[in-house]
Formats: C-alpha cells, sequence, structure tokens
C-alpha cells in the first residue's frame, strides 16, 4: 500500500514541517539566548552562596571555639577587672603615699626622701615613677620591696634599686630605689574634665 498526497496535503506537510523547524529554532534560540544566561546567572548565585555559606560555617566553628572558651574569658576578664581596680584612677601621689606611709612603718626605713620624676607617657597608660633614698638592714629593705610588689590594692613595681654601705653605720645601708605606678591615659582627660 502506497501512500500518494495530494498537492495541497503536500503543501500543509511542507508548511508543517517549516513551521515545526522554524518553532524549534526559536525554541532552542530562546533557550541559547534567554534560559543560558539565566541558568549561568542561577550557577553564579548558587556558587557565590556556596562560598558565603562556607565563610559563615568558619566563622559559626570560630564563634563556637570562643564560646567553648566563654568560662576562662570570663575568669580572665575578672582578674583584668580585678588589676584595673589596683591602678590609680588619677596622677594624684596621695594614695602612693599613704601606701609607701604604711609599708615604710611595717619596715623601720628611716632617713626617707621621696622624689616624683615626671610621667613617662606609654601610649594607653602613663608610668608615675618615684624615686626614694632611704636607710634599711637588709632584711628590712627584703619586706619592704616584697611588700611594695604585692601590694593588695595598687600595682606597684620595683624598676631599679642600688644598695650601698655606710663605714659609719653598718648595719643601716644606703639604698635608692625607683618605684613606678601606672594610670590609664584617658583618665587623664577625665581628670581634667572633673576640674
Amino acid at each position: 500500500m502506497t501512500l500518494t498526497l495530494s498537492d495541497t496535503d503536500k503543501k500543509t506537510l511542507q508548511t508543517t514541517l517549516i513551521g515545526g523547524v522554524v518553532v524549534l529554532l526559536g525554541l532552542l534560540y530562546y533557550v541559547w539566548a534567554v534560559v543560558n544566561p539565566q541558568v549561568a546567572g542561577y550557577d553564579k548565585s548558587i556558587r557565590d552562596l556556596n562560598d558565603q555559606m562556607e565563610v559563615k560555617q568558619e566563622e559559626l566553628k570560630d564563634v563556637k571555639k570562643w564560646e567553648e572558651r566563654k568560662g576562662e574569658i570570663t575568669a580572665i576578664v575578672q582578674q583584668l577587672g580585678e588589676k584595673v581596680k589596683r591602678l590609680p584612677q588619677t596622677t594624684d601621689p596621695s594614695e602612693f603615699l599613704r601606701i609607701l606611709r604604711e609599708c615604710v612603718q611595717l619596715t623601720n626605713l628611716t632617713d626617707i626622701r621621696i622624689d616624683r620624676p615626671k610621667p613617662i607617657l606609654m601610649g594607653a597608660y602613663d608610668e608615675l615613677p618615684y624615686m626614694i633614698t632611704c636607710r634599711a638592714r637588709y632584711h628590712d629593705l627584703g619586706q619592704f620591696l616584697t611588700l611594695i610588689e604585692q601590694h593588695p590594692q595598687q600595682i606597684l613595681r620595683v624598676k631599679t634599686f642600688e644598695i650601698s654601705n655606710d663605714a659609719k653605720r653598718p648595719s643601716r645601708h644606703r639604698v635608692t630605689l625607683q618605684l613606678a605606678t601606672f594610670v590609664f591615659a584617658v583618665s587623664k582627660s577625665q581628670e581634667v574634665a572633673s576640674k
């Protein structure tokens, strides 16, 4: 059985085939011109979001690590708070002199002379130096240095000390000490503002 088509059927079939090819080419062009760039854009967005997600996951790991150390950090902050309480709030020497008088009374230092050199600017804080000359026996000097370095109310540091002998008083030695305490530099601006 052979199929014979009339001229009209042939033209209709030809028109349908051409129309189908045109529609197929139009569809391919639409995919190439519109859909492919959109898909490429979506792919790029997905890659960017995946990269951002990896960064956020790393940040989350860091946060979790810090969260695990919360107790340790709290303890460090408390220790710093206690140390900050031991720093003088102003450059006024009255608290230092009170502490010095207290330590001297406990240790029998004699012939005491105190000089106050200029503060040493250190950036966030200033060092407040004091030069002390006195006479002391070795064990009294050791006790005095211990009281100064371990004072619970204020941070004090022994920077230098010199001991010399005096033939006229062999048991009492001439001592020159340089002590220092520290104050936050911010405190000075607050001190000026309060006046």
